[in-house]
């Protein structure tokens, strides 16, 4: 089944989207500061954890819908579907190539950016605040992803 055998939940796919994108936005408001020091990871209030696990967390929802709803749906829509076992890098090539992400390197950095924020690295501060620091740059990268994504590729059909 591909993404586009249900239009409801293509429809609603966007919609999600934007939901998780309005709370990284506003948590990435909340947090503030962008740089973080050894020092200063080893005395985040739970005020502060609670936003950066929220952060992580609609960052993570953001990509997933997008990568498994969204732009599967783009390809779909654009008449050039893949078959379901096409690695996902070259879905990543072919939207890059219709103007749906604005490139697939930045795509695979916030997939890194992710993976390392799933690390806690507990006995080094300095690491930590090297990944929250990478992170927040990244939050807003993934917020550019997708205004790109719902600028340029997500269109209402016509009446």
């Amino acid at each position: 089944m591909s993404a586009c055998d249900d239009p409801q939940a293509l429809q609603a796919a966007p919609k999600e989207c934007e939901r998780h994108a309005a709370v990284l936005r506003e948590a990435r408001e909340e947090i503030g500061a962008t740089h973080f020091t050894a020092a200063t990871v080893q005395h985040l209030t739970s005020d502060r954890l609670r936003i950066l696990d929220q952060l992580a967390y609609r960052f993570g929802k953001l990509q997933d819908t997008l990568g498994l709803r969204v732009l599967p749906g783009i390809l779909d829509l654009s008449e050039e579907p893949f078959l379901d076992a096409t690695p996902f890098a070259q879905k990543l090539q072919r939207l890059e190539r219709l103007g749906a992400i604005p490139s697939v390197d930045q795509w695979r950095l916030l997939r890194e950016l992710r993976n390392q924020l799933a690390h806690e690295y507990i006995d080094a501060p300095s690491l930590k605040a090297a990944a929250l620091t990478r992170f927040i740059t990244g939050v807003e990268d993934m917020l550019t992803v997708w205004r790109h994504v719902s600028a340029d590729a997500i269109r209402e059909p016509q009446s």
